[in-house]
């Protein structure tokens, strides 16, 4: 069987915080995710880059692991938005937390159907990083940009695409001229 990488190159894309850091961070062209090494570094830089305050006040709501699985994508558009997009935007990685956590408190800690909230439901104090968990909409729009970024290895407008799948879609035209070998 062929390798990915043998066939279409190599399958990593690195996304450069030329602005700030100087930091590179590796994605998965495949997956769309960070590497480990570039999953690792997201992390760490965003524990630099939120506030002490901020990170004591989501360590009392959140256990340690749904802090990471969190910032690191926070942290990722952030670098993105920054570095990449034209114009550079500035992402606060520890203000997108903290509206995710409130979007998050609000619906668990008043939720009655299905049994309750997801702090009832994994019936802990700890909050695991449940399903309800929603991206703010600012940044859900550039993590759009961000896929399509790793995706395709180079920056794409984001006002040219409405979706991820659209941006990464094949257009066939066949021609007017074409009939199917078989009818159905």
């Amino acid at each position: 069987m062929e390798d990915f990488a043998d066939r279409y190159g190599s399958r990593f894309v690195k996304l450069v915080d030329s602005r700030a850091t100087g930091k590179e961070f590796e994605f998965d062209q495949v997956l769309l995710m960070p590497t480990a090494a570039g999953y690792r570094a997201l992390v760490e830089q965003a524990k630099v880059e939120i506030k002490p305050r901020i990170m004591k006040y989501l360590s009392g709501e959140w256990s340690q692991g749904a802090i990471e699985n969190l910032s690191f994508f926070a942290m990722a558009v952030a670098v993105y938005a920054r570095s990449v997009s034209n114009p550079p935007l500035t992402i606060d990685v520890g203000k997108v937390l903290l509206r995710t956590v409130t979007f998050c408190n609000r619906r668990c800690a008043n939720r009655k159907s299905s049994g309750g909230g997801c702090r009832l439901a994994m019936n802990r104090e700890d909050h695991y990083l449940p399903k309800c968990v929603k991206i703010p909409r600012d940044v859900s729009a550039i993590l759009g940009c961000l896929k399509r970024y790793i995706a395709t290895g180079k920056a794409t407008s984001c006002q040219d695409a409405a979706s991820v799948h659209e941006a990464m879609s094949v257009k066939v035209d066949p021609g007017s001229d074409f009939t199917p070998a078989t009818s159905c």
